[in-house]
């Protein structure tokens, strides 16, 4: 006999397919139709599984913040372990950045909406702050990682130049989305990583 009951997932588990559900439904509907019971809907879960999971839909909005900082900062330390000059190193990183955006303009425009939602919206901002420093602090790290590897020093404040970095990655992302032009994404971010290496001095020469 086959139990009507709902299988019992563990939290985090349940946290997963709760963001994945509301990824689905930013993606097709728009980040202002987020509400915990469309993501219930979505996740075929009660509505109160959503709110077991997250206190709240800024909780949730958290969340899916949290998920994609966690795919970023993983293409950033991957990009760094694969070694190489701080040019093919930093390039790597922001090309794959650039991938992962043409791969996925959904999500792309659902964190753009999140983050642009946070500069109305009381419950998002703090949200959306948060979101954006531990970007900062993830392109901060790639720039104190690459200085490391090299030997090297950057020049002026690399704080600046993170958040230089940061900016030009949204608002090349953005463009694309408008435009689609894939060469001219790519192209641009190259340019940056090769403009960017030059700040770095003081380091080893790359290898030949």
């Amino acid at each position: 006999m086959t139990s009507g009951r709902r299988a019992h997932l563990p939290v985090e588990q349940r946290r997963a397919q709760l963001v994945a559900a509301a990824m689905r439904v930013m993606q097709r509907e728009g980040a202002w139709s987020l509400t915990t019971r469309a993501v219930a809907k979505e996740a075929g879960v009660p509505l109160g599984a959503v709110h077991y999971a997250f206190g709240s839909k800024t909780e949730l909005v958290r969340a899916v913040f949290q998920a994609d900082r966690d795919r970023s900062t993983a293409l950033l330390r991957r990009a760094v372990e694969a070694g190489g000059s701080p040019a093919e190193i930093l390039t790597r990183a922001l090309a794959g950045y650039v991938d992962s955006v043409i791969a996925d303009p959904g999500a792309e425009i659902v964190l753009q909406e999140l983050t642009m939602m946070g500069g109305r919206d009381d419950d998002l901002r703090a949200a959306a702050r948060e979101s954006t420093e531990q970007y900062r602090g993830d392109v901060l790290d790639l720039l104190h990682r690459v200085a490391e590897a090299s030997g090297g020093t950057w020049s002026g404040d690399v704080e600046v130049l993170a958040e230089s970095v940061l900016g030009l990655l949204f608002g090349a992302s953005v463009n694309w989305l408008c435009t689609g032009d894939d060469d001219l994404f790519r192209r641009c971010v190259t340019d940056a990583a090769q403009t960017l290496a030059a700040r770095l001095t003081g380091g080893a020469p790359a290898p030949r």
